[in-house]
C-alpha cells in the first residue's frame, strides 16, 4: 500500500490509497507497510498492528519507520547501525579542541587560534562477532545570533556478522549501550539520530522510532557525577563493553530500575528510597545468590516441620505453613544490605564509617513506607518513626552510591580507581556532608 505519512509528531496522520483492514475483519499485524511522505520520499513502516477504535476509525501502532526506501519483508534486516546519543561525547570523553591566544591584541594581529585534532575511535569486536566503534568529532556552525560555534559530538556504529531485525538491534545493542551511558553520566540519555544500512556497501537510511526520553528536562542536573569514562572499560574497550553486557544480563531488573530513576525521578522522597531499596535487593539476589542456610539443610528442616501436620484436619494449617516457609530461606533486606556494605567498604569506607547503621535504617524506611496503615503484630502499640525528607533523601543517595560502586567493581575497575572516581563525585561530597552533619546532631529515637 502507498499513502502519506506526516512525521512531525508521535501520532502520525496516515492517508491510505485503499483500506488496509477491510470492514468487519479482526485486528491484525502488518510486518511491512510501504508509504510515501508528504515531502515525497519513500517510507517503510515496520512492525505495524491495527487497533480498532469504532466509530472513529482504525489506529495503527508502528514500531519503526525507515526513511528513504521501500524494503521488502524479506529484506527488513540490517547489517549496520549508526546512532547519535545525547551526552555520549561527555562519556568518551571527546577531546582535540585547542585554543591559542588570549583574544586580545592590536588590530590586524592574530589574537585567537582554535584547532581540532582528530581523535582515534574506541573500537573492537564483541564475542558475537559484532564490530562496534565510538567516534568523536567537532562539528562547527555559523549563525547571525550565535556566530561561529564549535562543539564536540560523538556517535556509535555497529556492524553485525549476520543481518538483524530492528527489534534485535534495539534489545541487544542500542538499549544496553544507552543504559551504560546513562548510568555512567548519571543523566537520561536519548537517541537524537539513528541510521540503518541493509547492505555493507549500501545506502544509509534514517531510522525513526519512539526512543526513550526523560519525563522532564533537568536543566540543573549536577555536574561532576560521571561514574566512569568509556576509556575505563578494559582491558580493551570491546572487552569492557562485553563485560557490561554480561553484568546487565545478570542484573537486568536492578539496573533497569536504577537507570529508570534518571529518566523519571520520583517526586516524593519516600518513593525514591523505596525504589533504591528494591534495586539493591534485586541486585543482591541476582549477583550474590545467597541463602540463609544451605539449600539441602533448609529443605530438610522444611519437610521436617511440614511432616508434623499429616492429619486430615491439619490440611489448612499445613497449606498456610507451606506458604509461610516458602521464602523463609531468603536473607532479610538488612542482611542483604550488610553484604553490599562489606563489598563496597574498601571504596566507601569513610562514608560508611559515618553511617554504620545505614542498612538497618534503609530496612526500617522500606518497611515503614511499604506497610502503611494501622500497625499490627506483636507490639501494635509501638508507633513507627516518621522520617524527615532530608534523611530519606540522604539514604536514597547513599544507596545509589553503594549500587554504583558495586557495578564498577563488577566491571573490573580496581578499588583504587573506584575510590579515585568516587571522591570526585558531587553527590559523594554531599553524602559526606550530610553524614558528618547527622553524626554531630542529636538523633531521634528509633
Amino acid at each position: 500500500m502507498t499513502g502519506h505519512l506526516d512525521l512531525s509528531g508521535s501520532i502520525h496522520n496516515l492517508t491510505l490509497d485503499a483500506p488496509l483492514l477491510p470492514i468487519g475483519e479482526l485486528e491484525q499485524d502488518f510486518p511491512v507497510i510501504h508509504g510515501l511522505a508528504r515531502e515525497g520520499f519513500d517510507l517503510t513502516l515496520l512492525g505495524a498492528y491495527s487497533i480498532r477504535d469504532w466509530p472513529i476509525g482504525n489506529w495503527y501502532a508502528i514500531s519503526d519507520v525507515v526513511v528513504g526506501a521501500h524494503l521488502d519483508p524479506t529484506d527488513a534486516t540490517f547489517t549496520e547501525t549508526a546512532v547519535v546519543f545525547d551526552h555520549l561525547a561527555a562519556w568518551v570523553p571527546a577531546r582535540g579542541i585547542e585554543t591559542k591566544g588570549t583574544g586580545r591584541g592590536e588590530p590586524g594581529e592574530k589574537a585567537l587560534e582554535i584547532t581540532y585534532t582528530i581523535q582515534a575511535p574506541l573500537e573492537g569486536r564483541l564475542t558475537d562477532g559484532t564490530d562496534v566503534q565510538v567516534s568523536t568529532s567537532a562539528p562547527y556552525g555559523h549563525s547571525l545570533k550565535s556566530g561561529v560555534t564549535l562543539n564536540y559530538a560523538a556517535s556509535v556504529r555497529w556492524k553485525y556478522r549476520q543481518p538483524l531485525t530492528t527489534r534485535d538491534i534495539v534489545s541487544d545493542h542500542v538499549v544496553p549501550f544507552q543504559e551504560v551511558v546513562a548510568w555512567a553520566v548519571q543523566k537520561p540519555v536519548t537517541v537524537s539520530a539513528a541510521y540503518l544500512r541493509a547492505q555493507p556497501d549500501g545506502e544509509w537510511h534514517e531510522w525513526r522510532r519512539r526512543w526513550r526520553k526523560a519525563m522532564a528536562t533537568d536543566e540543573e542536573s549536577p555536574i561532576g557525577n560521571i561514574r566512569l569514562w568509556a576509556s575505563d572499560l578494559g582491558p580493551t574497550f570491546a572487552e569492557g563493553l562485553q563485560r557490561w553486557l554480561e553484568v546487565l544480563r545478570g542484573s537486568q531488573d536492578a539496573i533497569d530500575l536504577m537507570v529508570s530513576l534518571l529518566f523519571s525521578a520520583p517526586e516524593y522522597a519516600d518513593t525514591d528510597v523505596l525504589l533504591v531499596a528494591q534495586s539493591l535487593e534485586a541486585y543482591h539476589r541476582a549477583t550474590l545468590q545467597k541463602d540463609r542456610w544451605p539449600r539441602e539443610i533448609f529443605e530438610q528442616r522444611q519437610q521436617a516441620v511440614l511432616a508434623r501436620f499429616n492429619d486430615e484436619e491439619d490440611g489448612e494449617l499445613k497449606k498456610w505453613l507451606d506458604e509461610v516457609l516458602e521464602f523463609a530461606n531468603e536473607p532479610t533486606l538488612s542482611e542483604r544490605l550488610r553484604d553490599l556494605h562489606n563489598k563496597v567498604e574498601p571504596v566507601l569506607g569513610d562514608l560508611l564509617a559515618l553511617r554504620p547503621q545505614w542498612a538497618d535504617l534503609v530496612k526500617k524506611m522500606r518497611n515503614t513506607y511499604t506497610h502503611r496503615g494501622k500497625q499490627r503484630g506483636k507490639r501494635p502499640e509501638k508507633r513507627r518513626r516518621d522520617y524527615e525528607p532530608d534523611e530519606l533523601k540522604e539514604m536514597a543517595r547513599l544507596g545509589r552510591l553503594v549500587f554504583d560502586v558495586c557495578l564498577m567493581l563488577d566491571l573490573g575497575l580496581s578499588v583504587d580507581t573506584c575510590r579515585e572516581r568516587v571522591q570526585r563525585w558531587s553527590d559523594y561530597s554531599w553524602a559526606m556532608h550530610d553524614a558528618r552533619k547527622r553524626r554531630t546532631a542529636p538523633q531521634p529515637l528509633p
